[in-house]
């Protein structure tokens, strides 16, 4: 069965009462495992992300679904949906993910660690010595490009670098607080995700455990909710 006759196929199930449009289907050298679907005139178009060149008629079919579904606002079988994250969790899959990443996506600028107020590679260091021994490799360290409150940090694992917002470089922001955000990243480096139910888990039970033992988490927590 090619990709039309599929996404055919799943046009039919989610609007029986409607003709199925011309369709144009290519695989497209998305930077990860992106997929798009678009109506205009009459015409679908659909992408398919080409790290999904082989994958088997079944994956083929869920993946339709829910393109589709979501195009048409429709609710589908959550097995679908369960196939679809199966299939992208395999290790050869994320493999290619990670290629694709590292060889499409736009690269991103390492700022380095020194700002204004604090240099995030000494603060690596004492955090390192006190809460791990020294014995978590040390990435790249960078502050964000802007004073982000909506991503007050995240380790990218594909450039092995931590970012952390540059909101936290201020005389008003108790140092203790980046020390906790920095310190939650490093458990990134440190743990790594895991696959439960078919869903990735970034923040797994030895995480969360691990994250209160950070000497003033619960002052850290009460003024960053306040933030």
């Amino acid at each position: 069965m090619t990709l039309e006759e599929v996404f055919a196929t799943a046009h039919r199930q989610l609007r029986p009462r409607t003709a199925v449009p011309e369709m144009t289907i290519e695989f497209f050298p998305f930077a990860g495992l992106n997929h798009t679907a678009r109506l205009s005139d009459n015409r679908l178009r659909i992408r398919v992300s080409d790290i999904f060149t082989d994958a088997p008629p079944a994956v083929y079919h869920s993946l339709a679904l829910i393109l589709l579904s979501k195009l048409y606002r429709k609710k589908i079988d959550s097995t679908h949906h369960r196939a679809y994250r199966t299939f992208i969790l395999e290790d050869h899959i994320q493999a290619r993910a990670r290629a694709a990443r590292t060889g499409r996506g736009r690269q991103t600028r390492i700022r380095g660690g020194q700002g204004r107020y604090i240099d995030l590679d000494v603060m690596f260091n004492i955090l390192n010595e006190r809460y791990f021994g020294g014995n978590i490799p040390k990435p790249r360290l960078s502050w964000s490009a802007k004073r982000t409150r909506y991503v007050l940090g995240r380790f990218d694992m594909i450039h092995n670098t931590i970012f952390i917002s540059r909101i936290f470089d201020s005389l008003d922001v108790p140092v203790y607080v980046c020390e906790y955000v920095l310190y939650h990243e490093m458990l990134h480096v440190k743990h790594h995700s895991e696959i439960h139910d078919s869903r990735v888990v970034v923040h797994t039970p030895e995480f969360r455990a691990e994250e209160k033992h950070f000497l003033q988490y619960q002052e850290a927590k009460r003024w960053l909710k306040n933030f």
